[in-house]
C-alpha cells in the first residue's frame, strides 16, 4: 500500500513556537515530580503465579501483600579530610593562658670567634671556627684537630630572625652559612616558619 503525504497528520510535522506559559507548566510539573514521596507498594500474586508490583491494592482474585520500603537515609555532612580543624576549647584556653609564650621565637646565635647566625630551633653548642686568635680560651680542638668555637644564644622574635636571614646583606655576615634556611621542598609544603 502506497502512502501519501495527505495521510500523514498535519500536526506531526508542524513546527510551532512554545509559549512561556507552556515552559512554566513543564517546570512546575517537573518540580512536583521531584517532591514525590514513597507510597506503599503492593505485591500482587495472580492465580497463574504471575507477580506484579503496583501502587494500588490488588484485584479480588489476587493475593495481596504490602511491601514496606525503607526510608531514605538521613542527611549527613561529607567528611572534611584536608580541612584544618579549630582546636578544641580546652586547647584554645591553654594557648590563651600562655599569652606571650605562644608567640613563636627564634634564636640569635653568636660564636666565640665573632660569627653571627640565626636559627628557629636551638643553637648548636659549637661551630667550626674560622680564624681564632691564638690566645682565645673559648676555642676547643675537635677529635680531628679542627678548631671549634663555642656558641651562645639569645631568644628573639621570629619575625626579627626571618628579617635578618632574608636581608640583602646577609651573605656578607660572618656565620651566614649557619643560618637556618628552609628548602624549597619544605616551603612548598607550607613548613616555612618565616611565613
Amino acid at each position: 500500500m502506497r502512502r501519501t503525504d495527505r495521510e500523514v497528520p498535519e500536526w506531526l510535522f508542524a513546527s510551532r513556537r512554545t509559549y512561556w506559559w507552556e515552559w512554566l507548566l513543564i517546570l512546575l510539573l517537573l518540580g512536583m515530580a521531584g517532591g514525590v514521596r514513597a507510597a506503599p507498594v503492593y505485591k500482587c500474586v495472580g492465580v497463574d503465579g504471575s507477580i506484579a508490583y503496583q501502587q494500588w491494592p490488588c484485584a479480588g482474585a489476587q493475593r495481596e501483600s504490602a511491601v514496606e520500603l525503607a526510608p531514605p537515609p538521613a542527611y549527613a555532612r561529607s567528611p572534611e579530610y584536608a580541612v584544618e580543624r579549630e582546636p578544641p576549647p580546652r586547647a584554645r584556653a591553654t594557648a590563651a593562658r600562655r599569652g606571650a609564650a605562644a608567640e613563636p621565637t627564634s634564636f640569635e646565635c653568636r660564636a666565640a670567634d665573632g660569627q653571627l647566625f640565626y636559627r628557629h630551633s636551638a643553637c648548636p653548642h659549637s661551630v667550626a671556627a674560622v680564624a681564632l686568635p691564638a690566645s682565645s680560651s673559648r676555642s676547643t680542638r675537635g677529635a680531628r684537630g679542627n678548631a671549634a668555637a663555642s656558641v651562645s644564644s639569645r631568644r628573639i622574635p621570629r619575625d626579627e630572625a626571618c628579617r635578618e636571614i632574608q636581608a640583602a646583606g646577609a651573605i656578607g655576615r660572618a656565620g651566614h652559612e649557619h643560618d637556618e634556611n628552609v628548602s624549597t621542598y619544605e616551603r612548598n609544603l607550607g613548613r616555612d616558619p618565616c611565613r
